[in-house]
């Protein structure tokens, strides 16, 4: 049977277990899917749809997950992971069925909303367990991997739930099933996972103690944390206004899905070429993302040929993918495992949060200055633009700041070395004196005898 790499010594993974980490992985970013193909037939199936239902209809999923996103992550300091894992998936595909029996737009509503709390329970446990299955540089090709997997499994249902809707309505609810697949190796999979009850355990037996009381903001980097947090809202909200944007300023159906693809390829793309572009940027992550980011913009701003702008959202999507993984695989290293589904929790709701607010944000600073981005589309880029130019320059001015502190501490050190080497030095002198001296004085005393 085909194994894979775990990165803890000579250690393998069977092919199953990955299976199954990665249809958990796709079952967090599924919500809203089967649903898209079918919003401009709405008011056909379900005759006097509102505007407001629509739009609870598109954002339901990622609005209701923001808060169990928390939740799960709380949940999963405390409890069996994996038992948690295949209740959620249980619910989650319960859901789906529900699915098939919809008769009214409050019900579809409602379902929606379920799901993407199931969704977001899932969301940080899917991430720890990558944690758990791998090491090192596997875990970094690991986070990789699955989000490029994602957007690979994304594109393909967008095609294949749109053919589906062409022959029922009701079709591409099949994609609600998959949550039904991780409980079938529920049992095997458990194996691989670190479970709370078993780290608080070896930690009171190590402390000798009968239990272990942790602080979260002692089990994590909180720094590190939250500058991640807001990195990753940041560049998950303005590659949000991409897709929310583009099929107002292409009104053709097919460009705008084209370029959406495009999108979906850039994230992809990056995943599987991780571990080879971190080789090259090595620490230099953060400024060159958000500066390849803003240059995506600088494309998609100036210039209208539909594939030159194709070709600024493959760039920005691309780093976008690149700081994504990234950052997952440093928490997992910045937090205590017993700490690490929430860590993970706090980041995963960067998406969901960037997601939901991107609209209102853009809209607002359009409005500022009195132009809107429904009637000129081009002024959401343009905003976005200059957002990354200005996060670009903070990213920068605080790395320059952080290199001249680690330099004036690598001086601090560097003299407190030499200042212990000097008094050491004199110390040194200060003894073979007081010898000198010493056996000067038993000679002087031998010689009076």
């Amino acid at each position: 049977m085909l194994r894979i790499k775990s990165g803890y010594g000579t250690n393998t993974l069977p092919l199953w277990a990955v299976f199954n980490l990665y249809v958990i992985f796709i079952c967090t970013s599924i919500p809203g899917l089967a649903i898209s193909p079918i919003m401009g037939d709405l008011t056909k199936i379900f005759p006097g749809t509102s505007a407001l239902e629509s739009q609870f209809l598109t954002i339901g999923p990622n609005f209701a997950a923001i808060p169990f996103v928390f939740l799960g992550g709380w949940i999963g300091t405390r409890f069996n992971n994996n038992k948690l894992t295949t209740w959620t998936c249980l619910f989650f595909g319960l859901c789906g069925v529900a699915f098939f029996f919809v008769h009214s737009m409050i019900m579809l509503i409602i379902l929606s909303f379920l799901i993407g709390i199931a969704a977001g329970i899932l969301s940080p446990l899917s991430s720890a367990f990558i944690a758990d299955l791998f090491n090192g540089k596997q875990r970094t090709a690991q986070y990789g991997y699955t989000s490029a997997t994602l957007n690979l499994v994304l594109m393909g249902c967008v095609i294949a739930t749109g053919y589906l809707a062409k022959i029922n309505w009701r079709l591409p609810f099949l994609i609600y099933l998959l949550p039904f697949v991780p409980l079938f190796f529920a049992k095997g999979f458990g194996k691989f996972i670190k479970e709370p009850s078993q780290l608080r355990a070896a930690d009171a037996t190590a402390k000798k103690t009968t239990k272990v009381h942790y602080k979260f903001s002692e089990q994590v980097n909180m720094g590190m944390l939250i500058r991640y947090c807001a990195y990753y809202f940041f560049i998950t909200l303005v590659i949000a206004a991409i897709s929310l944007y583009i099929p107002f300023r292409y009104t053709n159906s097919s460009t705008a899905g084209d370029l959406t693809s495009v999108l979906f390829f850039g994230i992809m793309a990056s995943g599987y070429t991780l571990n080879f572009c971190l080789r090259i940027l090595k620490n230099k992550v953060a400024i060159i993302a958000i500066l390849c980011i803003a240059a995506g913009f600088v494309l998609m701003t100036l210039w209208n040929n539909v594939l030159i702008v194709g070709l600024g959202i493959l760039i920005a999507t691309y780093f976008y993918g690149i700081a994504q993984p990234y950052y997952y695989n440093r928490l997992s290293v910045a937090s205590s495992r017993i700490a690490l589904t929430l860590t993970l929790a706090w980041f995963a709701s960067m998406d969901s949060i960037g997601n939901v607010v991107a609209p209102f944000i853009i809209d607002g600073i359009a409005k500022v200055f009195h132009t809107s981005t429904q009637t000129h589309p081009i002024v959401a880029f343009r905003i976005c633009l200059w957002m990354c130019v200005v996060a670009a320059a903070i990213v920068i001015i605080r790395k320059i700041y952080v290199d001249i502190r680690n330099h004036h501490d690598d001086n601090e050190g560097k003299k407190e070395i030499s200042d212990t080497a000097e008094k050491a030095s004199d110390a040194v002198a200060t003894v073979k004196s007081t010898a000198s001296t010493a056996t000067a004085t038993v000679k002087g005393a031998q010689t009076d005898k």
